[in-house]
């Protein structure tokens, strides 16, 4: 004899999968690497100077700024590569 109801029980496990599945989709979404990174730090990985920059934003490189009044600047470490190598050609 069961405790539960199996109607209860199929509700109860039903629960459960869709809190492990949140759990689940929470942790992908942690370890997905953020896609942009701070203006001043790729500047300062890849030895670019302002002047270098500048021609990298007039050839296309967007500059992303996530709240009013912020003044860090987020880029795009993809974009930045592509645009560096179209430059370079």
């Amino acid at each position: 004899m069961s405790i539960l109801s199996f109607e209860a029980e199929k509700e109860l496990t039903q629960s459960v999968l869709s809190r492990v599945d949140k759990l689940v989709e929470s942790k992908v979404e942690q370890s997905r690497e953020f896609p942009y990174k701070k203006k001043a730090d790729l500047k300062r990985e890849l030895s670019i100077n302002e002047a270098y920059y500048k021609k990298l934003v007039i050839a296309g490189l967007r500059e992303v700024i996530l709240e009013e009044g912020d003044k860090t600047v987020w880029v795009s470490k993809k974009q930045l590569e592509q645009i560096m190598d179209q430059l370079a050609e």
